[in-house]
């Protein structure tokens, strides 16, 4: 008992004294810390004196470089350039290996105006380089600091023979502090042969430079560099790949196109990459250049998985165009009606082709008069077995808008619930609670539109939301007071005859809105639903009308940089005239800073300035 109470005592008094060693321990580091911060914060306040007195005694405990750096930078500020050398050369005595110093050092006389005596240190030290990938970038990085950039350039050069490592990368940074271009994309070019994996570091650098202020002969720059060794090393398949990347950082999808074809050939890709391209042709509103894309695999890859690919997008893109405007006479979409059939009749009705019947149904119904085959289409793929709710949901939808054109306003409210129902939480869901709020608002039910709206505003979906909180804003700024709430019911019906494709209905009651209700808030609403629709018909010079007529009077209001943008994108694409394109662009960007189309509009305007290659 009595040697196990001697020997918890000193367990005890061992406790004891670790505790008291801790907390002095913690007391001297937050000292240490707080010496450091002082040091630290004269410097930043360029109070270099004050800073080298702190930094020398943290140095005397410490021996850390780090602070006997700031002792030498607190010289110089202080063009204590003697003192400065004194030290350096002390340390060098004290070790003769460290490279560091005598950068250093050389520094001191550049500064001393000694030129003669800084190169001699800074010869040396390349002289002396040993094969250490680590060292040599120590060493760079020292003579970067000193914006001794050629001899950072020479570091890494020297490097290159010592060792069996490139230092790319690293030469890449040094010519970008130099702005040396052409000498940077030939650092990156080069590695994408010795290490064709490092490609997509290799882009991402490359698009920063390209997306920045660099040069702004940069994307010029590397354009022909890649071409030059296209030409000179046909079989150098990445510097294809790589400018197709460049083609389409530039959303130059016919020239992206002409090289995918080229790599198509030669690597026998079935198609693959056209079909990408076709892809980002068409979201970028390429539509004809998609079409080369996916007609080149269809024409030549009959067979290979991407032909399907290629002939279902191929429709889509042609479907894109009619609803558009792009694709009018009735022969035209008369011929993509036995495009349609002749897919369907080659892919068959399953789940693989689902989205394209669901496009066919809405040709049928919105532009051929044949809703009733389209209703009959849609209700048998919705009897697919095991069809996903989504796919369903979906069809459904497009179901309900053919039954809305057909005026079976209540079978379609039917559909957009059981939609929506089997959809809960998701986009096809949001989707069809707003269809139905939609038609709630068509047949002038405002207040129960506005509810389900409300509650959208907050959906996942931002476009949904967006949506939703447009149209909810509408109905609560124009509802209330009779005459108001009247000419809201006119407006509601136009959209309902847009929707039913009733283009000359809509223009009719839209145009007794403006002419009865003048001075009515909604008529920068009904100005704006008047230049789609007429955008739509290809009458461009009433939809520019109409859009001028909200620039006059109604500027200033929701609908202002809408009506400009869409102005400057009517004079861009449909009216060819680049002047007053630009000038709407410039307006954008000067006029409405906090548009979502600023960013869109800076970049057409310096594309049409011709400031982008």
């Amino acid at each position: 008992m009595h040697r196990r109470y001697i020997s918890n005592i000193y367990k005890i008094i061992f406790l004891l004294l670790l505790m008291i060693n801790s907390l002095a321990f913690h007391k001297v580091d937050a000292q240490s810390q707080s010496k450091v911060q002082l040091a630290y914060k004269h410097y930043q306040s360029k109070e270099y004196q004050k800073a080298f007195v702190e930094f020398e005694s943290l140095y005397k405990k410490s021996r850390s470089r780090v602070y006997m750096n700031y002792m030498v930078k607190c010289l110089v500020e202080l063009k204590g350039y003697d003192q400065a050398e004194r030290m350096i050369k002390k340390q060098i005595r004290k070790n003769k290996r460290d490279p560091l110093n005598y950068i250093e050092l050389g520094n001191i006389y550049k500064l001393k105006k000694n030129n003669a005596k800084a190169e001699e240190q800074y010869q040396s030290v390349i002289k002396n380089l040993t094969a250490n990938k680590n060292l040599i970038i120590r060493v760079a990085n020292s003579f970067l600091s000193k914006r001794e950039y050629s001899y950072a350039e020479t570091t890494y050069l020297r490097g290159r023979e010592l060792l069996p490592y490139g230092f790319h990368f690293e030469l890449a940074n040094v010519y970008a502090y130099q702005r040396k271009s052409q000498e940077l994309i030939d650092e990156y070019l080069n590695l994408l042969i010795e290490s064709p994996k490092s490609q997509p570091s290799i882009l991402n650098r490359l698009q920063s430079r390209m997306n920045s202020n660099f040069d702004e002969n940069f994307k010029s720059i590397l354009k022909r560099a890649l071409i030059k060794r296209i030409q000179k090393n046909a079989r150098a398949y990445i510097y294809n790949e790589t400018l197709i990347w460049y083609y389409v950082q530039e959303k130059d999808f016919n020239n992206a196109i002409i090289q995918a074809k080229a790599l198509d050939r030669r690597l026998k890709e079935e198609g693959k990459r056209l079909v990408e391209l076709g892809g980002l042709a068409s979201s970028n509103g390429e539509y004809e250049i998609a079409k080369q894309a996916y007609l080149y695999v269809i024409n030549k890859h009959k067979g290979s998985i991407f032909y399907t690919k290629a002939k279902l997008a191929y429709l889509t893109v042609l479907y894109t165009q009619v609803e558009k405007g792009q694709i009018r006479s009735h022969e035209q979409i008369t011929n993509l009606e036995k495009q349609y059939l002749e897919a369907i009749e080659e892919f068959g009705r399953n789940y693989m082709t689902i989205n394209l019947i669901k496009d066919f149904a809405h040709l049928q119904a919105f532009y051929l008069d044949k809703s009733q085959e389209a209703v009959t289409m849609l209700k048998s793929i919705i009897k697919l077995p095991d069809l996903k709710p989504l796919l369903k949901g979906a069809c459904k939808i497009k179901l309900a808008d053919i039954l809305v054109l057909q005026d079976s306003v209540w079978e379609a409210t039917i559909e957009y619930a059981q939609a929506e129902k089997m959809n809960k939480g998701n986009a096809v869901g949001y989707q069809a609670r707003f269809k139905r709020a939609k038609l709630a608002f068509y047949m002038g039910n405002f207040e129960w539109a506005q509810a389900q709206l409300d509650v959208l505003k907050g959906s996942t979906s931002q476009l949904i939301a967006n949506d939703a909180f447009y149209l909810s804003m509408l109905i609560k700024d124009n509802i209330g007071v009779d005459t108001i709430s009247k000419a809201l019911k006119y407006f509601s019906r136009a959209e309902m005859y847009v929707g039913q494709n009733k283009e000359k209905s809509a223009i009719q009651v839209l145009d007794t809105l403006e002419n009865n209700f003048k001075t009515n808030s909604l008529i920068d609403e009904v100005l704006f639903l008047k230049a789609k629709i007429f955008e739509k018909q290809g009458n461009t010079d009433a939809a520019i009308n109409c859009l001028k007529k909200i620039e006059a009077a109604y500027a200033n209001d929701l609908l202002g940089d809408d009506a400009i943008y869409k102005l400057a994108e009517v004079f861009d694409y449909l009216k060819n005239n680049k002047d007053e394109a630009m000038k709407y662009y410039k307006k954008i960007i000067f006029d409405y800073p906090g548009s979502i189309y600023v960013t869109e509009s800076r970049k057409r305007f310096r594309i049409l300035r011709g400031d982008i290659e």
